[in-house]
């Protein structure tokens, strides 16, 4: 309990993640060997495992649930109906209580947020290979409709450029957003039209090194990149305090420029 108290505190302290990307928690799965246990004596949960009638330990007895009830730990989350065994300690290669720890869920998987329906919730009783059994939980989740993206940083649409020229690009900066998010170590790079890594591009600025330009009263900052071969491309702002893109351009094209014609 006080490790995930811990974990929740870490996430509320990260405001400026939490804040830009989690305006509504849409879905959240917390899995793992959680170490809660049964509070009942050995032989008696032994012999409720022999006659099936294990279940009826799921109960103030069992400490997950008792601290899921008394809002202790795991507020507003859920788990699917337990119908299998305690899932530890058992001995190695078998199914079987080891007789050396109170059997227990001690592996559970919880969720909490929108559209999600449990499926199926179960131990596996083929990986033996560990004093724990492994449990499995399947789950269907009804994602919602991606928004559009709205970027903080927004790129003028470049045309087809020419290798020879030095790659000039216009963007423009939500002020509010740099206000609260925005450093000097912010950089502007030139990605492959895939941008397999948004942390690594073929060319790159600091932003803070771009120069200001103003066009019928609007202000565009301006970066510029040099020797760039032909390819396709996208420009993207690099954000450092957020680790992601925040604008990113169209692709546009370099070509090598036509020989002229006499």
């Amino acid at each position: 309990m006080e490790e995930f108290h811990q974990v929740l505190q870490h996430q509320i302290a990260s405001k400026i993640y939490w804040d830009h990307f989690h305006a509504k928690m849409r879905a959240v799965f917390w899995f793992g060997d959680f170490n809660f246990r049964v509070e009942e004596d050995m032989d008696t949960v032994i012999q409720k495992i022999k006659d099936r009638s294990f279940l009826e330990l799921l109960d103030s007895r069992e400490q997950l649930k008792r601290a899921i009830l008394e809002r202790d730990a795991f507020i507003g989350f859920h788990e699917q109906p337990i119908t299998f065994e305690p899932t530890y300690r058992v001995t190695v290669g078998t199914c079987e209580p080891d007789g050396k720890r109170v059997p227990s869920w001690t592996d559970r998987v919880l969720y909490k947020g929108d559209g999600i329906t449990g499926l199926s919730y179960t131990n596996n009783k083929n990986a033996v290979a560990s004093d724990h059994l492994p449990v499995i939980a399947k789950f269907s989740v009804k994602a919602p409709v991606a928004p559009k993206p709205q970027w903080d940083v927004v790129f003028e649409h470049l045309p087809t450029w020419f290798s020879s020229v030095p790659l000039v690009g216009r963007f423009q900066i939500n002020q509010q957003f740099y206000k609260e998010y925005g450093s000097y170590r912010d950089w502007i790079g030139v990605f492959p039209a895939t941008i397999d890594d948004c942390t690594s591009a073929s060319h790159w600025i600091y932003g803070a090194t771009c120069f200001e330009q103003v066009i019928e009263e609007e202000k565009f900052m301006v970066c510029e990149f040099t020797d760039v071969p032909v390819g396709t491309y996208r420009l993207g702002y690099f954000a450092v305090h957020l680790n992601c893109l925040v604008g990113l351009s169209k692709t546009f094209q370099i070509t090598d420029q036509p020989n002229s014609q006499r």
